[in-house]
């Protein structure tokens, strides 16, 4: 895990703390990657 800076304003307030932490990374889609690595002949 990786700790993440948060940083609050005064919209934040009222609200929990997990709700501005990104849990996922989305690192792009398989698909693409895979049409520059293997292209068909």
């Amino acid at each position: 895990k990786k700790f993440i800076p948060v940083y609050i304003t005064e919209n934040m307030v009222g609200h929990k703390l997990g709700e501005f932490a990104l849990t996922r990374f989305f690192k792009g889609h398989g698909a693409a990657k895979a049409e520059k690595a293997a292209p068909l002949k």
